[in-house]
């Protein structure tokens, strides 16, 4: 019982770190009543002044406590399932990566201020989206995993464009730019031979191995 704990809070102690952040920062906004332009709302205005922090900081604030608990909801699911395909240092660079991707695509193309972490959020179903397809051949159901994610992502959008005030630029900016970095980075399993003689192994070879691994290989 101790050590399936133990592996169950390994497998999503980031996850679990990232939620407790992110309430604890809402606290905070209570604290001094709610003043998101102080912690770091995306304002485009204040942004183009110089701000660009605020593209890094506006993921971790909430506009409203339902808006903390439907993106904790999320988080919560989709979290746990990214950091046990990835490894924890991959879920962090998905995580953040998306997270910064969501804000600059809704500097880009949405002028209304905007707080969450929705956009970091749809960048983790894109990485599951992206494992799926390039591990179909290797997963048993890939073809209604790939639909699941199509209907969960098509229903959350339809839902968020039937609600007001809702920027959906930055979920999709955070699902292509979590979609991207999986891609890049991993994971991408696949078995190789070492030699025409010798078992064949499993292995973990994203694109972004064999840029490094063309750099470290005399010319």
């Amino acid at each position: 019982m101790d050590t399936s704990r133990r592996n169950s809070f390994n497998t999503r102690k980031w996850t679990n770190i990232l939620l407790a952040i992110t309430v604890l920062i809402y606290v905070a906004q209570l604290a001094t009543q709610g003043k998101l332009l102080l912690w770091g709302a995306k304002i485009n205005s204040l942004i183009e002044k110089g701000q660009i922090w605020r593209l890094a900081t506006y993921s971790l604030l909430h506009a409203n406590i339902r808006h903390l608990m439907v993106n904790c909801y999320s988080l919560n699911s989709v979290g746990p399932t990214v950091e046990n395909l990835s490894g924890p240092r991959r879920f962090l660079a998905v995580y953040l990566t998306s997270a910064i991707s969501s804000a600059a695509t809704s500097y880009w193309f949405c002028k209304a201020p905007a707080v969450g972490a929705s956009g970091a959020i749809f960048g983790l179903v894109g990485s599951v989206a992206v494992f799926v397809m390039r591990h179909r051949g290797m997963i048993r159901d890939a073809k209604e995993d790939l639909q699941h994610i199509a209907q969960v992502i098509f229903l959350n959008m339809v839902i968020r464009l039937m609600s007001s005030g809702i920027d959906d630029w930055d979920h999709l900016g955070g699902l292509l730019g979590g979609a991207r970095v999986s891609w890049l980075i991993g994971p991408a399993w696949k078995y190789e031979s070492m030699a025409s003689d010798s078992p064949r192994i499993f292995s973990d070879r994203p694109p972004l191995f064999y840029l490094t691994d063309r750099k470290r290989k005399p010319r």
